[in-house]
C-alpha cells in the first residue's frame, strides 16, 4: 500500500464510460443507474415480487452496525441486493436512507428494472439479476464536481488534496478489513479554509481491489472546490466543509513514550539542571500560540469589515464576490427592470418587492429588491445566496446571481410567470383555474422540493417560513418552493435546533417552534400539513376564525374528518369533480402533519410515497396542534409578547408577511 498514485495523470482505462455532471456550486446529488432498456420486467411477475421481498429483506437489516448487508431473493429468477451507508451514520439516519432509495428512489426513478442502482448521499443501494457479492465494478463512473475552481496557492492545495486522499483514504480504508472499509480525513488549507476527504468501499471487496477503486476515483480530481466520484463498488469525495460526521476521523497515532531521563545518580525524576517537563512547556505554549491566532483572526475580520466592498462569505468558505457566474453589475439589473419601475413590479413582500426584468440576452428574470428599512438584514440576505446557490431541484426556484452594491442588496432569481400560489388560491376569481389535479401537482410538487431540502441536497436545510406566497408557480403550473431567508442548515446528524428570534408567519408555525423556539424538519413538517388543508379548502388559515365555524382551519378540518364530512371540508368549486380517494388521502396527510407533537409527524419521505402510493397506512389523527387554541377573541396576536417559561421573544404578524428582526446597521 506504500505505491504514490500519480494524482493528476492517472486513469485507468478498464473504467468507462464516465458520466460527468458539473454541479454549480454543489458536489452531491442523487443519482442513478438504472441499467439498459433491455432489462425490464413485467409489472405483477415474479421478478416483481421478487424485487418487492428483497428491499424488505434490505430494510430488515438497515441497523446492522456496520452499515452494509447483502440480501438475495430466490423465488425462480433470483435477484442479489445490497446496501452500503456512510460510515459515519447512525443506525437510525441509515434505515432512513436505505427506506427512502427502496421506497422512493429505485421504484420511481428506475421502474421495472432487473439491474439498477441509486447513490445518495448517505447510502448506495444495488440490486441485479447477476451476482455482483465481492467483485469489483469497472462499468460505471459519475462524477460530480464544483465548477468553481480553488483559489489562492493551487499548488498548496494539490499537494495538500492529494497527499490526504492518496495517503491517508486510499491506503486506510482498504484496510478496514471484511466489516467496514471507510476512512475520513481533513486538513487545513489556509487559516480559515479546511478541506474534508472520504473514500469507503463495500466491505466485500478485497483490500486490493478496494485501493484500485478509490485510485481510479481520486485520479479523476483536478483543481476544484469539491468533487465526489462515485462507482458500483466505492466513493471518493472532497469538500470545503464538514460533509461528515468529525467523530469518525482516526485520531493520529500516539508517540511511543521516551525513556525517563537518568541523572549521574540515578534520580529519574530530577536533574542538577532542574530541566522543564515537555507538558510544562506545552502548557505555557499553547495558549499563548491561540491567543495570538484569535487576535490575528478578529485583526483580519476587523479589516475586512473596513472595506468598502463587502466581501460575502459562507460558512463554508465559499466567496461568492469570486465568482462572476453568480454577480450582477447594479446598472444590468437597472436597465433589465427599466430602473424598477412600478410597471414591472411583481409583487411585494415582508423584505421589498419583486420585479420582473429581461437582459440584453432577451432572458426572463425576476429581481428581489430588499428595501432599505427591509427586515432582511445582511445575514438573511447572505444566507439565502449561500443557501439557494446551492440547491439544484425542479422544485425549488432556481437563482442566477446576486447584487450587493452600497446599500443595495438584491436577489436575482429565474422568472416564473405564474406568480405565487397565493395569488390563485386566495383569490375568488382565480381560484377556479386550480382544478383538483392542478392542486394535487401543486401538493406533490411542494413535498417533493421539501424532501431535497431535509434529505437530498447537499446540506439539511430546515425552511422556517413555508407558506403560500413562498410557492411559486411556473407556465405549467409545477410549485417552486421560493424565499429561503429564514432558512437554517444543519449539520450532519443534528435533529433540532432553539433559537431565541422566531421568525416565521402566523398560521404557519407549529407550536413548538412559536412558543419555545425549536425547530427541525418536523417543524417544515407542520407548515407544509398547513399548505396541504389550505389547498384542499380554498381558504386561509389564518384568517378562517373570522367564519364563527370554528377556531382555526385546523380543527375545521379535524371536526369534519372526525364527524365522517371531509367533503364539506372541500373547496366547493372542486367539490363535484375531484377524486374522492386522493382528497381523501390529502386530508388525512395533512392532519398528520400538523400533530401537536413533532414525533407523531411523518417525514417529508413518508408524506412524498403517501402521495405517489397508496400502500402507506396512516396513522388516525389526533386534534391538531396549533399554538393560538386557547385564543377566544381575534386581539390574541396583540396579547402574546413572549413565552414565560423560556424567556424567549416570540412575535408574530396577523398578515402574511414574513416575521424577522432587522440586522443593526
Amino acid at each position: 500500500m506504500a505505491k504514490k498514485i500519480s494524482w493528476s495523470s492517472i486513469i485507468f482505462s478498464i473504467y468507462t464510460p464516465i458520466i460527468i455532471l458539473m454541479i454549480s456550486k454543489s458536489t452531491s446529488a442523487q443519482t442513478y443507474d438504472c441499467g439498459s432498456n433491455t432489462t425490464i420486467f413485467a409489472n405483477n411477475s415474479q421478478y416483481e415480487a421478487n424485487l418487492n421481498t428483497l428491499f424488505r429483506y434490505l430494510l430488515s437489516n438497515a441497523t446492522d452496525p456496520n452499515g452494509y448487508h447483502q440480501a438475495v431473493s430466490n423465488n425462480g429468477e433470483p435477484i442479489y441486493g445490497h446496501f452500503l451507508c456512510r460510515g459515519d451514520l447512525n443506525a437510525s439516519a441509515c434505515q432512513t436512507c436505505v427506506g427512502n432509495a427502496t421506497t422512493i428512489d429505485l421504484p420511481i426513478n428506475c421502474p421495472n428494472r432487473k439491474i439498477a442502482l441509486v447513490w445518495r448521499d448517505e447510502c448506495i443501494v444495488r440490486y441485479s439479476n447477476q451476482s455482483f457479492f465481492g467483485r469489483l465494478d469497472s462499468n460505471l463512473m459519475m462524477l460530480l464536481y464544483n465548477t468553481a475552481n480553488a483559489t489562492g496557492n493551487t499548488t498548496r492545495f494539490e499537494e495538500l488534496l492529494g497527499n490526504m486522499m492518496n495517503n491517508v483514504i486510499a491506503n486506510r480504508a482498504p484496510s478496514g478489513g471484511s466489516q467496514k472499509k471507510f476512512a475520513t480525513d481533513f486538513v487545513n488549507y489556509t487559516t480559515f479554509q479546511t478541506i474534508y476527504g472520504l473514500g469507503q468501499c463495500t466491505p466485500d471487496l478485497s483490500p486490493t481491489d478496494c485501493y484500485t477503486c478509490l485510485a481510479n476515483g481520486i485520479g479523476q480530481f483536478h483543481l476544484n472546490r469539491g468533487a465526489q466520484v462515485m462507482q458500483h463498488s466505492c466513493v471518493v469525495r472532497y469538500e470545503m466543509y464538514p460533509f461528515f460526521n468529525l467523530s469518525s476521523v482516526a485520531p493520529p497515532p500516539q508517540p511511543l513514550p521516551l525513556p525517563p531521563q537518568q541523572s549521574p545518580t540515578g534520580d529519574s525524576n530530577q536533574s542538577s539542571g532542574k530541566k522543564i517537563s515537555t507538558n510544562v512547556i506545552i502548557a505555557i505554549v499553547v495558549p499563548i500560540v491561540g491567543i495570538l491566532v484569535a487576535l490575528l483572526a478578529i485583526g483580519i475580520c476587523y479589516a475586512k469589515k473596513r472595506r468598502t466592498k463587502t466581501r460575502v462569505v459562507s460558512e463554508t468558505g465559499d466567496d461568492f464576490t469570486t465568482v462572476e457566474s453568480l454577480q450582477y453589475d447594479l446598472t444590468t439589473l437597472q436597465s433589465a427592470t427599466n430602473n424598477f419601475s412600478i410597471e414591472n413590479k411583481l409583487g411585494d413582500g415582508g423584505f421589498g418587492s419583486v420585479y420582473k426584468g429581461t437582459l440584453s440576452n432577451g432572458q426572463k428574470i425576476a429581481v428581489k429588491r430588499l428595501s432599505l428599512n427591509s427586515s432582511q438584514g445582511l445575514q438573511e440576505f447572505k444566507t439565502e445566496v449561500l443557501l439557494v446557490a446551492k440547491l439544484q431541484h425542479r422544485n425549488l426556484v432556481r437563482l442566477l446571481g446576486f447584487c450587493f452594491d452600497g446599500q443595495e442588496k438584491l436577489l436575482v432569481y429565474e422568472y416564473v410567470p405564474n406568480k405565487s400560489l397565493d395569488n390563485f388560491l386566495f383569490d375568488p376569481e382565480n381560484r377556479g383555474l386550480l382544478d383538483w389535479g392542478t392542486r394535487y401537482k401543486i401538493i406533490g410538487g411542494i413535498a417533493r422540493g421539501m424532501l431535497y431540502l431535509h434529505h437530498d441536497s447537499q446540506l439539511r436545510i430546515i425552511h422556517r417560513d413555508l407558506k403560500a406566497s413562498n410557492i411559486l408557480l411556473d407556465v405549467d403550473m409545477n410549485a417552486k418552493v421560493s424565499d429561503f431567508g429564514m432558512a437554517r442548515i444543519f449539520v450532519v446528524d443534528q435533529s433540532q435546533g432553539n433559537t431565541s428570534r422566531v421568525v416565521g408567519t402566523y398560521g404557519y408555525m407549529a407550536p413548538e417552534y412559536a412558543m419555545h423556539g425549536q425547530f427541525s424538519n418536523k417543524s417544515d413538517v407542520y407548515s407544509f400539513g398547513v399548505l396541504v388543508l389550505e389547498l384542499i379548502s380554498g381558504k386561509r388559515n389564518s384568517s378562517f376564525y373570522e367564519t364563527g365555524e370554528a377556531m382555526d382551519l385546523l380543527s375545521y378540518a379535524w371536526k369534519q374528518w372526525r364527524d365522517g364530512m371531509p367533503l364539506e371540508f372541500v373547496d366547493p368549486m372542486i367539490r363535484d369533480s375531484c377524486s374522492l380517494d386522493e382528497v381523501m388521502r390529502c386530508i388525512h396527510l395533512g392532519l398528520i402533519c400538523v400533530q401537536e407533537i413533532p414525533d407523531d409527524r411523518p417525514t417529508m419521505a413518508t408524506a412524498v410515497l403517501t402521495l405517489d402510493s397508496f400502500s402507506v397506512t396512516l396513522p388516525v389523527p389526533e386534534a391538531p396542534g396549533f399554538f393560538i387554541k386557547s385564543r377566544v377573541d381575534s386581539n390574541f396576536a396583540k396579547d402574546i409578547g413572549s413565552d414565560q417559561s423560556s424567556g424567549k421573544s416570540a412575535r408574530w404578524s396577523v398578515n402574511d408577511v414574513s416575521i424577522s428582526e432587522p440586522e443593526p446597521r
